[in-house]
């Protein structure tokens, strides 16, 4: 992908929030966080910070839907303020269309903002300006605490793949998600051998990672294949970090080219990955490692005993991850 020079800030802060107060409503599509009432906390927290009255439509739709909805209705009137939450491949998507164009976040709202510095900084040089990171996507084993002791709890992925667990845990349909992040570690051969292994044992397949946690919630497995944040919406859920290789995503907002209330969006956006997400956390954990979440010391503890995270660096590791993605799609087909 072509990298795209940094626009100079055409806007000031103060020209961005009288834009905001003029427009007056936003359409937000960010899938995480993902509870009815953290949205409606978080919209109240940002009309009153910035003094506005703004009208917001919270949708929690997935960011690859939202995508592809932004492909189909290029060049005609936008419909999507804020899309969250994306990793590198669904922002790349976006970027290759120029629906995503590279903004000064930092220029803007540095100095009202200074904590929008660790959401501009972690992103992928390929995407930089492109998107904010509001937290990782930290994959482990999810487990239904009601049935299943935590010592007695698959430390490993692999552990999953013995004739004990045949048929006791869930696993994202999507490709298997995450299993192609191990192709960071183990290289392409021994992830499509794991790929296959993981559908020997017999998993339940679930339409993504929040299906596979509501599958665990409700006893239908066991165990599975969750996430921190969306274990975490679940009462009876527990979660634990795997003690070889923990594969970590990444979750940003976005404001497409065309938003219809694009001053609203991008002071939203703004405030969102900085001091907005203290307001998510008090009704759900997103954690943005190293900020001082609960997976912090979580994560501190995993790596102290070897285990290794496996993530993409760069939109070459996206790109390779979506390789074998697609190869896992065509195993599954087989």
């Amino acid at each position: 992908m072509t990298m795209l020079t940094m626009p100079a800030a055409s806007q000031t802060f103060d020209e961005v929030l009288a834009g905001a107060r003029a427009e007056g409503q936003l359409f937000v599509l960010v899938s995480s966080p993902g509870r009815p009432e953290t949205h409606a906390a978080v919209a109240s927290a940002f009309n009153e910070r910035f003094g506005l009255d703004t009208t917001i439509e919270w949708t929690a739709t997935s960011p690859v839907q939202t995508g592809s909805r932004l492909i189909a209705e290029q060049g005609v009137e936008g419909s999507v303020d804020v899309i969250g939450a994306g990793g590198n491949q669904e922002m790349a998507v976006l970027a290759e269309r120029d629906i995503l164009l590279p903004y000064p976040w930092a220029d803007v709202f540095g100095a009202e903002l200074p904590g929008i510095a660790a959401a501009v900084d972690p992103v992928i040089e390929d995407l930089q300006g492109m998107g904010l990171l509001i937290g990782h996507n930290i994959y482990g084993m999810g487990y239904n605490q009601d049935l299943i002791a935590p010592e007695d709890v698959p430390a490993t992925f692999a552990e999953l793949l013995t004739p004990e667990w045949t048929g006791q845990f869930a696993v994202n349909a999507f490709s298997l998600n995450p299993t192609d992040y191990y192709s960071f570690a183990l290289g392409e051969e021994a992830t499509l051998e794991m790929a296959r292994a993981i559908l020997d044992n017999e998993p339940v397949l679930e339409r993504g990672t929040g299906a596979v946690t509501r599958a665990i919630s409700v006893g239908q497995v066991p165990v599975g294949i969750s996430s921190f944040h969306q274990a975490g919406r679940v009462e009876n859920v527990g979660f634990r970090m795997f003690a070889d290789y923990i594969p970590v995503g990444v979750l940003h907002v976005y404001v497409p080219e065309g938003a219809p209330n694009p001053n609203t969006a991008r002071l939203f956006a703004a405030w969102f990955a900085s001091e907005g997400m203290a307001i998510v956390n008090e009704h759900e954990q997103m954690p943005r490692l190293g900020d001082g979440s609960p997976a912090d010391p979580m994560l501190d503890e995993m790596l102290a005993g070897g285990a290794q995270v496996i993530k993409e660096d760069a939109l070459s590791d996206t790109n390779s991850a979506a390789e074998i993605r697609r190869m896992i799609s065509e195993i599954m087909t087989e």
